[in-house]
């Protein structure tokens, strides 16, 4: 083999044998060197875990106002989310149109109790014709017996008696149909008078208004929704939480509520309700966490993300979760070199996993003391505590 040109020279040739042995020297005397290290001691305790779901704000009652006649709005004098209390008017029907109702109902009551007093004297008047029938048809009866009328008169006698009775009959019929029709005259009236009493929207609930469906001077029927209002006793995050998570949630578990519409902020907030019906497609549950402070500016409806706090018990096998590496390994001080070892791990959070097996209570686990430092298995270690 041809050496090179400028191996040729004594002092360049020196050079090239000596360059490879002093590259192999300073490896192995840093391979000896132990390297420095953070170590801290496997040990039990608690392992605080988050679960985190996504909803709506949503209130606990929500109530669509309406009057309870027919009209037109006189006036509507809050608009979209005002503040209110309970009791309070929050809307007025024109009175004038109640007005007028109620009298159009008050005449029509005074026809049906003149019909029931034409009814009762057509009634009397049938009736004194029955009697002056009965009271004649005997009489004829009577002398015919005694040969001084004939047939032909009690049967005409008799025929205008059975008149007489058809006719009381029918007058009785029409007394007890003029009775009915005053008795719905009567409720009517009644109807009218309390709409002219109640034609306004009240609240039922201290909260908000959050939609206004119809304006003044529109005309509305009995029944048609015209507001909606919230109750802002309880507020709470509808939110949808991963199946999974079930065997950890508890009502009164401590929650933080997080708004997209003031990011960078947590509200606090607890479990208030969990569901029992999962979705079949996404394997996600319903959590209603009640939120316990909310900001000036709020929306029902708006997206929220919730934290519900969680916590494994005092008394799990745990290292920080710093010392853990990307792939899910752990250097372990043995004899003083580190020792990689594949943990089997459990859930996570505050700062620490749990250890369900791989490493023992007690061992030291290692990480780099520097970002630029390297731990390697095998090599040999200079332990300082800390995290």
């Amino acid at each position: 083999m041809t050496m090179p040109a400028f191996t040729k020279k004594p002092g360049l040739r020196r050079l090239a044998l000596a360059l490879p042995a002093a590259i192999l020297f300073g490896l192995g005397v840093r391979t000896l060197m132990p390297a420095e290290a953070l170590g801290t001691i496997v040990d039990r305790g608690p392992v605080e875990t988050e679960i985190r779901g996504t909803g709506t704000l949503e209130s606990v009652q929500e109530v669509p106002l309406a009057f309870k006649v027919g009209g037109r709005i006189l006036s509507l004098p809050l608009d979209e989310g005002s503040p209110i209390t309970r009791g309070q008017v929050l809307g007025q029907l024109e009175p004038q149109d109640l007005k007028e109702q109620l009298g159009v109902a008050q005449a029509a009551r005074g026809v049906a109790q003149a019909g029931i007093g034409k009814a009762q004297a057509d009634l009397a008047q049938a009736q004194a014709g029955q009697l002056r029938a009965r009271s004649d048809f005997e009489r004829v009866q009577r002398l015919q017996t005694q040969g001084i009328l004939s047939r032909s008169d009690l049967d005409a006698a008799q025929e205008r008696l059975k008149i007489t009775e058809a006719t009381v009959q029918a007058m009785a019929a029409v007394g007890t149909q003029a009775q009915r029709g005053e008795t719905l005259a009567q409720g009517n009236e009644a109807l009218q008078s309390l709409a002219l009493q109640e034609g306004r929207l009240v609240s039922p609930v201290d909260g908000l208004l959050t939609r206004r469906l119809r304006e003044p001077g529109n005309i509305v029927a009995a029944g048609t929704p015209v507001l909606t209002v919230v109750s802002t006793r309880k507020l709470w995050v509808r939110a949808w939480v991963d199946e999974r998570a079930l065997g950890s949630l508890r009502r009164g578990q401590a929650a933080m509520v997080e708004l997209r519409s003031h990011p960078g902020r947590s509200f606090p907030g607890r479990v208030d309700r969990i569901g029992r019906q999962s979705d079949r497609q996404t394997h996600e549950l319903l959590v209603d966490v009640e939120v316990l402070e909310l900001p000036p500016l709020f929306a029902v409806g708006q997206r929220a993300d919730v934290r519900i706090q969680t916590t494994s018990g005092t008394s799990v096998l745990r290292v920080p979760s710093a010392f853990l590496g990307a792939d899910g390994a752990l250097f372990v001080n043995r004899g003083g070199r580190a020792l990689r070892v594949q943990p089997v791990l459990g859930q996570s959070g505050g700062g620490f996993i749990e250890i369900k097996g791989g490493v023992a209570e007690g061992e030291q686990v290692l990480r780099r003391s520097r970002p630029e430092a390297t731990l390697s298995a095998g090599r040999r270690v200079k332990v300082k505590e800390g995290a």
